[in-house]
């Protein structure tokens, strides 16, 4: 599943800013995003060494035996739902209909824009 992001509306963008990820795996800077379980990675990353980054975050972080939490999982199977985007990071505008006790928001953004991160994500 895509990443469904909105683009920045013009001036509101509030100067450069990273969350706080929550663990490196592998040297790879690594965090969750929204209500449904996405793991992020900052910078774009080769499939499998996200995967490897999002598996151990998964081992680390949720107790679980994997991403998928099931020992039966193929990494092939999980290759092709790696994304790579470029994003501006933001704190939570109530204005936008954000929820205030969010501590970030990202949006979708050109690899051109002054502010812009690369991530690799994943939608599990």
């Amino acid at each position: 599943m895509p990443l469904t992001l909105t683009a920045p509306e013009p001036g509101t963008e509030q100067g450069p800013f990273t969350p706080d990820m929550d663990a490196i795996h592998y040297g790879i800077p690594v965090t969750t995003f929204g209500d449904d379980g996405g793991v992020l990675a900052l910078g774009h990353h080769t499939p499998l060494r996200a995967l490897a980054a999002f598996n151990a975050y998964a081992r680390t972080w949720w107790g679980a035996s994997n991403l998928a939490d099931d020992r039966e999982a193929r990494t092939a199977d999980w290759l092709d739902e790696i994304e790579t985007d470029w994003v501006v990071f933001r704190r939570p505008d109530p204005a936008r209909g954000d929820d205030p006790t969010w501590l970030w928001f990202m949006d979708h953004a050109q690899p051109d824009h002054p502010q812009a991160v690369p991530i690799t994500y994943i939608c599990a």
